[in-house]
């Protein structure tokens, strides 16, 4: 089957949820992370829209709280290290296992539904504002993905920014991550970069419908990471 525009998320908003929620709100936020690369900064920044509404639960009585997100995710070229991507969604099996495999100190990485929780505001609220900024901790950042350069997409690693220097290179670190209200800022739901694994990435999971395995290789659904773009429309 074709992989849908845009991801939902049922129970995913935290602290929002409990908060409440109008029939119908959507909020547009600008999500940001720089690196420190061999002592020169880098950044990228993308355009993400986050529709929230509510609607009867189906195991019962009462509303349940839903999103749905559409954008693109920020990305880094790194040159000769590859590319970074601060996702949208994340796989929470994998930040599992190389947190016990490695010993690593991160939380568990938030999907870009739940990251306007930081303005701690209802969504109907956050529709309504104008402006504001957060610096994201580390116990609020997004999933990042490193795409190795010249490799296939399958070689992509989910990882934690402690992770960088001793995966990516020796002289990368995280320096920032904001998120930022945007109401009127262009929404984009294809990255407009070219580069080959992305290309891969389209052909082969509009095709293959995303998780898959094809001679042994366990294929991640990379596309609902990256960007929300239907090529059925």
């Amino acid at each position: 089957m074709r992989l849908i525009a845009a991801f939902v998320s049922l129970g995913a908003l935290g602290l929002l949820a409990a908060c409440g929620v109008g029939d119908d709100a959507t909020f547009r936020y600008r999500l940001s992370f720089s690196l420190g690369i061999n002592g020169a900064v880098r950044s990228g920044s993308s355009i993400i829209a986050v529709r929230y509404w509510t609607g009867g639960a189906s195991w019962g009585t009462g509303k349940t709280t839903y999103s749905i997100v559409k954008g693109v995710a920020p990305v880094i070229d790194l040159g000769r290290y590859g590319t970074l991507v601060a996702s949208m969604a994340s796989n929470g099996e994998e930040w599992f296992r190389r947190k016990k495999q490695y010993g690593l100190t991160c939380k568990k990485p938030l999907t870009a539904d739940s990251l306007p929780a930081k303005f701690s505001q209802e969504p109907a609220a956050l529709a309504n504002l104008r402006q504001g900024k957060r610096d994201l901790t580390d116990d609020s950042y997004p999933a990042f993905i490193w795409f190795p350069y010249g490799q296939p997409y399958e070689r992509a690693q989910q990882l934690c920014p402690e992770e960088f220097p001793r995966v990516i290179g020796a002289n990368i670190e995280l320096q920032s991550v904001t998120i930022e209200v945007a109401p009127d800022a262009p929404l984009l739901t294809r990255l407009n970069i070219s580069v080959p694994w992305l290309d891969e990435i389209r052909a082969d999971q509009t095709r293959l419908g995303g998780v898959t395995t094809t001679a042994g290789i366990f294929k991640p659904r990379r596309t609902l990471m990256i960007e929300t773009d239907d090529p059925t429309n």
